[in-house]
């Protein structure tokens, strides 16, 4: 029942053409119910439509730049966030504490002026992280497998009454 090249061909380009039919039959029903309707292509498809106009992916917002945390009298800067930078790692090193070179020093009054307009800074939660929840379930999951397949002798009803008989 081997098929000759031709005669695949041809058996192709007949079901494109019955494709092409129905597409077509679709969008003149899809035509006439939009004109009986009176709706607009922004009703059907948002206000993007027009001239091949795609809609606009959504930005992210801009984050305002990072106050230095840290810096030491060089210019270099830190803003306490991240692996941290090579001098300031060489200078703790060499034994100086990391609070000798916040800005503005701990107590300064330029400190608690500067964080008077500013909302109280996050604190973590102690929530777990999701790895640790994942492996959580996973080893539930296996402690009720391996449950569901050990030999356990459970008393059977049958074995019960069969034992009582006697």
């Amino acid at each position: 029942m081997a098929k000759s090249l031709t005669s695949l061909l041809n058996q192709i380009e007949r079901l494109q053409k019955e494709a092409s039919l129905i597409q077509s039959e679709v969008i003149d029903r899809i035509r006439k119910e939009i004109a009986k309707y009176h709706l607009t292509p922004e009703q059907l498809f948002g206000a993007a439509v027009g001239n091949g106009a795609k809609r606009a992916k959504p930005t992210r917002k801009s984050s305002t730049p990072r106050v230095a945390k840290y810096a030491d009298q060089a210019g270099n800067s830190w803003g306490g966030v991240g692996k941290r930078p090579e001098w300031l790692r060489q200078a703790l090193a060499a034994g100086k504490a990391l609070e000798d070179f916040l800005v503005g020093g701990a107590g300064s009054p330029s400190v608690a002026a500067a964080d008077a307009g500013r909302p109280a800074p996050r604190t973590k939660r102690k929530a777990p992280s999701a790895v640790k929840r994942a492996v959580g379930r996973k080893t539930k999951a296996i402690k009720r497998a391996a449950a569901r397949k050990s030999p356990k002798a459970k008393p059977r009803a049958s074995a019960a009454a069969t034992s009582a008989s006697e």
